[in-house]
């Protein structure tokens, strides 16, 4: 204890020094674990239809008939799900992807709020996300379903903390064929939780990484079919299932 009182001051610092550390290890473990953008996607930044607002991404068609709001994969970075955001605002829908802490919806599930209220709309409003995102999206449609039309996921399914059984929600839940990445024994038992009425559909020839512009994943099945092939297909399912 006299020890203590009399180098207590060292002992606080070396306390934050652990603490600086630990905290920037973990950034740079995080940020050799993310995914970063292709090139195809970076490209879709500057041009027309696209604005980059604070906080968020916004694809608008000249006509939109909704409003969807899409939650990355987990360390996914935005930008590589601007290809399919366009894809699917080509079909009517404006849509916004929203930046999120660490590249992680899971913690920012509410980023859905903060668009909601900044973007005022009539039109109908959807909630959708890839992997981890698409069940973060869940938590957020589980707490505020009376805002939403529905949601839809791709290569996703919700978490134990979900259950949107007795929820008027429309859901889609799309899966690729080839997907390697996803827990298929989650993904099977986690359906008692959605909607009897839920709509699933298998993309032939897809995988987990086609979501997305951000390269193959550690872990995933061959696709047979391309990125863009991938997500025209879920911007087709999306729209048919709006109609």
């Amino acid at each position: 204890m006299n020890w203590l009182k009399r180098n207590w001051k060292n002992f606080i610092m070396g306390i934050l020094i652990l603490l600086v550390l630990l905290i920037t290890g973990g950034y740079a473990v995080i940020k050799y674990r993310t995914y970063e953008a292709m090139p195809e996607a970076l490209s879709l930044i500057k041009t027309d239809g696209v604005q980059e607002e604070d906080g968020y991404y916004v694809i608008e068609p000249e006509e939109p008939t909704g409003n969807v709001v899409f939650y990355q994969g987990g360390l996914v970075e935005m930008e590589a799900y601007l290809p399919l955001a366009q894809a699917i605002s080509e079909q009517g829908f404006r849509v916004f992807v929203p930046s999120m802490p660490l590249n992680l919806a899971i913690l920012k599930t509410n980023a859905f709020s903060e668009i909601y209220k900044e973007n005022p709309s009539n039109l109908e409003w959807w909630i959708g996300g890839h992997s981890l995102g698409g069940t973060s999206a869940l938590l957020y449609a589980d707490e505020h379903p009376a805002q939403l039309k529905g949601a839809f996921l791709l290569g996703a399914y919700p978490s134990d903390e979900t259950d949107l059984t007795d929820t008027d929600l429309e859901i889609l839940s799309l899966y690729a064929e080839n997907d390697g990445v996803i827990n298929q024994d989650k993904y099977q038992s986690s359906q008692s939780l959605l909607p009897e009425n839920t709509v699933y559909h298998v993309i032939s020839g897809g995988n987990h990484s086609n979501f997305g512009h951000y390269g193959f994943q550690n872990g995933d099945g061959e696709s047979s079919i391309s990125r863009e092939e991938q997500q025209q297909a879920v911007a087709e399912q999306f729209k048919q299932m709006t109609e």
